[in-house]
């Protein structure tokens, strides 16, 4: 009988040629090495499929599936039936995870008896310089009541869970194309206990101007569908306050707003050199602002100590 792997990765890829051969490499380089690693190619239109199917012939422990564009949720439902093991990992294809992240996790898992684990993360850029860490909640209990609120608190890319849960939660919910996460941590937090381990293992990949005004409305209506859903379900009253947009658009104010906040967050984290990188962009985007040359000033001549993070 062939050997179940002690950890399932699971990764969806669409258009991501850009940064999925970097994101598979940082889970093929973990100093934990019993797991296999599944990833569904989407429907990707660029040289998404191409790498991945390059990467397998190199190793036996990735598995890649090719298959016209479903959206997240039916990819990672079907990645999910492709895998042998009882513990299931998430991994996004533009994201990084540290060299320790799956025995650490896996380790603190079984101790702490979760059902669903995830992690501190950094927040990077798209050239992958440290914007900040977040720290989130640890406990089941508040982590239950963050996300009743709508805010993400489980990084969707960090996590880990058991298949037990997956199943009894009902997997990812094919109705949602956005807040995937949130509405299946709710939902794996009535069947099983939820919890973050207390240490940075992933990295989060945050684009300037990447999500449309439009996208970003879809994305809070179906995180407030998603709490909606859950407060009927447990017989409370939907206490939804996730109204603020968390990631940047497509237009020149938010560009500007995210600009000003990618370099605040890498000046207070000691990163000097790309909090004067994001003081220009913000310039180039209102020159007469003086929040961009407070920032650029800032960044030039008050050198700052490596930051603690943000709490989430």
């Amino acid at each position: 009988m062939e050997k179940r792997p002690a950890i399932s990765i699971i990764m969806t890829a669409y258009n991501s040629g850009e940064y999925v051969e970097e994101a598979v490499r940082s889970l093929l380089a973990q100093d934990f090495e019993d797991f296999e690693l599944v990833v569904v190619n989407d429907g990707s239109k660029d040289d998404t499929g191409t790498i991945l199917d390059r990467m397998a012939k190199e190793d036996a422990r990735l598995r890649v599936f090719h298959q016209i564009n479903m959206g997240i949720c039916a990819a990672s439902n079907f990645a999910v039936s492709k895998t042998r093991s009882d513990v299931i990992a998430r991994m996004d294809s533009d994201d990084v995870a540290h060299p320790d992240r799956l025995g650490k996790q896996l380790a603190y898992m079984r101790e702490h008896n979760l059902s669903c684990l995830g992690t501190y993360v950094e927040f990077i850029d798209h050239k992958g310089r440290l914007l900040t860490a977040i720290k989130s909640p640890l406990e089941h209990d508040v982590i239950q009541e963050t996300l009743m609120r709508g805010h993400c608190c489980i990084w969707h890319s960090s996590a880990m869970f058991t298949r037990e849960v997956f199943d009894k939660a009902g997997g990812y919910d094919e109705d949602f194309d956005c807040s995937v996460d949130i509405d299946l941590w709710l939902r794996m937090g009535e069947v099983g206990t939820l919890g973050n381990i207390p240490e940075c293992l992933q990295q989060y990949r945050m684009h300037l101007g990447s999500v449309s005004s439009r996208g970003r409305s879809k994305q809070r209506d179906r995180g407030r569908e998603a709490c909606e859903r859950a407060a009927r379900r447990r017989g409370v009253a939907c206490k939804f306050t996730a109204h603020e947009d968390w990631r940047p658009g497509n237009d020149r104010e938010s560009r500007f707003t995210y600009a000003l906040r990618f370099g605040w967050w890498a000046f207070n984290s000691g990163e000097q050199q790309t909090a004067a990188l994001y003081g220009l962009k913000a310039i180039g985007l209102h020159p007469w602002s003086l929040r961009g040359w407070r920032l650029l000033g800032s960044a030039l001549l008050k050198p700052r100590r490596k930051g603690e993070g943000v709490t989430a």
